[in-house]
């Protein structure tokens, strides 16, 4: 009886191991090959024309800064970083006066990484980035309902000026396209409606 109980104990244990040994090939092994696959996706889409930032570590042999961009494209990028700028310290100031209240503690956040994508582009084509004098200068209005109605103004007319303005001029640059597609995106689709919601 001893001997078979040994033996019992025996199998349940190499049992335990096999089934331990299963999980983690199970558990780990696809995980290995999906960050593969991510990571081969990332090197096959980013090209110098088209990557961004980090995407472009994964570029052989390219070198900052890229090439040089017209006056005209350098005028957009100068329009877009200055309303973004503008649209930062709007809000600063209306969080400054009322406190870190929603939408503008949420939006402020996001317009410093639409700022910190705009710098990506200045930075790729070897430009200095504009400063932004207008932190500390604006006034925020009276009442937060004021506020959020100058929220709903400014994204309008950012959405705008991306579409109908500045991608025109930057059509020949994927990167750029990308990124003024992305910040007149955010302005029309999530941006706006928040305000809206905050009148």
């Amino acid at each position: 009886m001893p001997k078979t109980k040994h033996v019992a104990s025996l199998n349940i244990f190499y049992f335990i191991i096999v089934g331990v040994v299963i999980l983690s090939l199970v558990v780990f092994f696809p995980r290995q090959n999906q960050n593969r696959v991510f990571t081969n996706q990332n090197q096959s889409s980013a090209n110098r024309q088209n990557c961004l930032g980090e995407d472009c570590l994964l570029v052989d042999d390219l070198e900052y800064p890229v090439g040089e961009l017209s006056t005209s494209i350098q005028d957009a990028l100068n329009e877009a970083i200055n309303d973004e700028y503008k649209a930062y310290s709007t809000y600063e100031a209306v969080i400054k006066k009322f406190g870190n209240v929603r939408p503008f503690s949420m939006i402020i956040r996001a317009e410093e990484q639409h700022i910190s994508s705009l710098k990506a582009i200045y930075d790729k084509y070897g430009l200095t980035t504009p400063q932004n004098f207008l932190s500390g200068t604006i006034t925020a209005p009276a009442t937060l309902q004021q506020a959020c109605q100058i929220g709903v103004e400014a994204e309008i007319i950012n959405a705008s000026l991306y579409q109908d303005k500045l991608l025109p001029v930057v059509i020949d640059y994927p990167d750029i396209v990308t990124v003024f597609e992305n910040l007149g995106n955010a302005s029309q689709q999530k941006h706006l409606p928040a305000f809206e919601k905050c009148q």
